[in-house]
């Protein structure tokens, strides 16, 4: 069982009787689940994982008004939770909690994250935020929310950002991916240095998945977890076996490493650009992703982010 479900199952079971029992007045205004940091939240853990940091619990969040009310009563209560559930440590005591669980403000969980304790306004707050930021605060399961407010603020980061500002990473992506692989990469490859070849082909993929997730209204993870985040989504898995290709390569053996480094990566292109046209975001068949990137950008309505430079912003986490 992985550590969503079995956090799930410790609610279910323990956390959510208790409350309700000793803290009838105050679990209405209790939004319960597991969200934020750590594999188990977005759902990657696995074996390994459980050794550090790992095991059953919950996350409580409530409006900052009514925190320090809540806090010496709720405390008592994780106290008197069971200190293993399935066989796994439970996680409640204040020493296993490491941040990641136990009693949370709506307004200080969101503001650790996205830098904004409301939901966000401008286009600069969604531009500026780190995206695998984005991730960790919508990622893992909402248990239960009697009053909503903590899920109001979730959804407004689920709908994923503004069109302009998804436009304008868009551009950024495939701009590097053009810079990285299908020029760079290769001028490198000539000239055999070796070091470069693998800073500009790992720049390449991590630019190809951040423009994915970005065609699929999904926010990028961070980086160790984002070419495995991928292949869930649609196309997902097709497009990470051509990067398998790119990933394969010998860079310091061949001949012909630059012919074959060409193609692997002109065989990513082809598939982003038909992705581009599935989406709606483009027309064009050009293979040179400048040309591309210049085309998304050349969408955008609003004026102050179709004047940044195509190549702004270019980080994809």
């Amino acid at each position: 069982m992985q550590g969503l479900e079995l956090s799930r199952a410790f609610y279910d079971e323990v956390a959510a009787p208790m409350l309700r029992n000793e803290l009838p007045s105050y679990v209405n205004q209790m939004a319960i689940g597991l969200v934020g940091e750590g594999s188990e939240c977005f759902g990657f853990d696995d074996e390994l994982s459980r050794d550090h940091d790992w095991g059953p619990g919950i996350c409580v969040w409530v409006p900052e008004a009514v925190a320090g009310k809540i806090e010496p009563l709720l405390e008592p209560v994780f106290a008197r939770f069971p200190t293993t559930f399935r066989g796994a440590t439970v996680r409640m005591a204040p020493k296993f909690r490491n941040g990641r669980v136990g009693l949370f403000t709506i307004e200080g969980f969101y503001r650790k994250f996205i830098n904004s304790s409301q939901p966000l306004s401008t286009w600069q707050q969604w531009y500026t935020v780190p995206e695998h930021f984005f991730a960790v605060a919508t990622n893992g399961e909402v248990f239960s929310d009697p009053c909503g407010e903590f899920s109001a603020f979730r959804q407004t980061l689920l709908d994923f950002y503004p069109t302009d500002v998804m436009k304008k990473k868009l551009a950024a992506r495939f701009a590097t991916m053009a810079q990285s692989g299908q020029y760079n990469l290769l001028r490198v490859l000539k000239r055999n240095d070796t070091a470069a070849a693998l800073l500009a082909s790992s720049r390449f993929v991590e630019s190809t998945i951040g423009a994915l997730y970005l065609m699929q209204g999904k926010y990028m993870p961070f980086y160790k977890w984002a070419f495995r985040g991928m292949q869930d989504l649609q196309d997902g898995q097709h497009i990470a076996a051509k990067l398998h290709n790119v990933l394969a390569l010998n860079l310091t053996q061949g001949a012909d490493i630059v012919s074959r480094a060409e193609a692997a990566v002109e065989a990513v292109c082809i598939e982003m650009v038909a992705l581009l046209q599935k989406k709606g975001l483009s027309r064009s068949n050009e293979a040179w992703l400048m040309e591309q990137a210049e085309m998304i950008q050349s969408q955008i309505e609003n004026p102050q982010i179709r004047s940044l430079p195509v190549l702004h912003g270019v980080q994809c986490s």
